[in-house]
């Protein structure tokens, strides 16, 4: 069981299951390996071996007697969270006990038939609210904070979104099962990309249902295909690894090791692949330096300035395009704000001209620039930019 991964072969190294069902699997910083056995009620916890280290009993009053535990994943502490798609809750699993949140609906907090969760840094809960075709956010205390989407095909709008994952930047990766594609969004829901078409090709994407980050920012995605595909966060194709059956999700533990849960009648199995070699070492933050001519410079002043006595007009200074690092580009359909300069960083300009006796002075405009096209990349990207004059 090869495939090619990283221009090498992604290597089968061992294979465990069960005689049920299991919908979710995900890896914790220790690198075990956490896995929703659906058919039996209960979550099961194993090392990156597979040799088995505890499980809970969902049948049990304390958890509402969960009926159908579908989606997991563990945060930075440990703490263990599911979906249970029959009851429309989330359950977390602390060293103290257990936390239940939600009830059916179409409320905020509410779900209809959940199955996607994920967790970021800070701790905030993502849930993939399928049934209402939407993602909720919530604190790692469940008080719910906000909610996007609806039923549709444009971008931003889903149809049945099933996984969900969060990268370190906080930026949400959600696969969008009817529509066959995979949506990138801000942490506040605001829309950011878009990657996949319908096939079996590399790239394409037939039945997204799982879907996970690596600590690189690496996508990877299971489609109910016999693989796994590897994707950069702008959407560009990497590569396929090939599993043994129909595979509904998928876990990376910090070696960048590939965990793909499959079904194969009346079977779940998890495949182990990769080596650590898959993965490049990590490297910094990227850096990109940008550099503004005295043209540009001159044109802006020129734009913006005005005499003492009168009144300062909003102008928009001239775009800066010269780029001395160009951005990676993408296959990925990218939404952005506009580089160019809006009513509220004009006003800005104004009001700092009146500060000045009526002078807009020159490191004020190329400062005001600069830090809307450096949130631009951090938010979008995920990457700090630092400037040369």
């Amino acid at each position: 069981m090869q495939g090619v991964f990283a221009e090498e072969s992604c290597t089968f190294i061992r294979m465990w299951g069960s005689n049920t069902t299991a919908n979710g699997i995900a890896a914790d910083a220790s690198d075990n390996i956490y896995v929703t056995d659906t058919g039996n009620n209960r979550i099961l916890e194993y090392t990156s071996e597979g040799s088995l280290i505890t499980f809970w009993d969902l049948r049990e009053s304390e958890y509402r007697q969960a009926k159908v535990p579908y989606g997991i994943a563990v945060d930075s502490a440990q703490n263990v969270y599911i979906t249970d798609r029959m009851n429309n809750t989330v359950i977390k699993f602390t060293y103290r006990g257990s936390e239940v949140w939600g009830s059916e609906g179409t409320g905020d907090g509410q779900f209809s038939h959940p199955t996607g969760i994920a967790v970021d840094s800070s701790g905030n809960v993502y849930v993939a609210d399928t049934g209402n075709n939407r993602i909720q956010k919530f604190t790692p205390t469940g008080t719910y904070v906000m909610k996007w989407g609806s039923y549709g095909f444009t971008d931003g709008v889903f149809n049945a979104p099933t996984g969900i994952a969060v990268d370190s930047y906080g930026l949400v990766y959600v696969a969008d099962t009817g529509n066959k594609r995979i949506q990138k969004f801000h942490p506040s829901g605001a829309f950011l990309a878009k990657w996949g078409t319908s096939g079996t090709g590399d790239g394409q994407i037939l039945t997204p249902t799982g879907i996970t980050v690596d600590s690189w920012g690496n996508v990877y995605v299971a489609d109910l295909t016999s693989r796994i595909q590897k994707f950069t966060t702008l959407g560009e194709y990497m590569s396929t690894c090939n599993t043994g059956g129909n595979t509904n999700d998928v876990a990376v533990d910090s070696s960048g090791n590939i965990y793909a849960l499959w079904q194969s009648d009346p079977l779940w199995k998890i495949g182990k692949y990769g080596t650590p070699s898959s993965i490049p070492p990590q490297t910094p933050k990227q850096s990109h330096t940008f550099s503004i001519t005295e043209e540009t410079r001159q044109t802006n002043i020129a734009a913006t300035t005005t005499s003492q006595n009168s009144a300062i007009p909003a102008k928009s200074p001239t775009p800066i395009t010269n780029f001395t690092t160009a951005p990676t580009t993408s296959p990925a359909t990218i939404i952005s704000p506009a580089l160019t300069i809006n009513s509220d960083y004009d006003a800005k300009i104004a009001a700092q001209g009146y500060q000045n006796g009526g002078e807009v002075r020159e490191t004020d405009i190329q400062k005001m620039i600069l830090d809307r096209i450096s949130k631009f990349y951090r938010d979008v990207f995920g990457i700090e930019i630092n400037f040369s004059a």
